[in-house]
């Protein structure tokens, strides 16, 4: 009896089996990088799919955007939505994050004192040379 219990629970499944997903190959395009190719199942999560692709193009996933016949694919999405027909490869782009928008390689300098107003030239240069018009200290009259 308890073997037949056994056999029956062994048939019972929670979950049925899915079946296994068909691998495509999805060609991807980096402006200044070049082209590759990554066999991908059509299943993928667009952020699982980024992962994948930072190896093949040194972008880390969160500053990369990919555009599918110019319609950017959210992270939640599927691959299901990309036409696997089509000749156009999926787009890497690059986005820089607010870091990336400071520029520069000197750090912004901060004002300390809010009332009082940008000195312009050195401080103090004004008073020990003479005016090239009267002769007189004072600087450019």
């Amino acid at each position: 009896m308890a073997a037949a219990l056994v056999e029956q629970m062994r048939d019972l499944q929670l979950q049925e089996e899915a079946p296994a997903a068909e691998g495509v190959a999805v060609r991807f395009k980096v402006s200044g990088v070049g082209s590759f190719e990554l066999e991908l199942s059509l299943a993928t999560a667009v952020r699982d799919v980024k992962n994948l692709a930072k190896e093949m193009c040194n972008i880390e996933p969160e500053h990369m955007r990919l555009l599918d016949s110019g319609r950017v694919l959210k992270e939640s999405e599927t691959l299901e939505c990309y036409d696997t027909e089509s000749e156009m490869a999926v787009q890497v782009m690059f986005t820089a994050g607010h870091t990336g928008l400071s520029g520069g390689s000197k750090g912004q300098v901060q004002q300390r004192n809010p009332f009082s107003m940008p000195v312009r030239g050195l401080p103090g240069s004004k008073g020990n040379r003479s005016s090239r018009m009267s002769g007189r200290l004072g600087g450019n009259a």
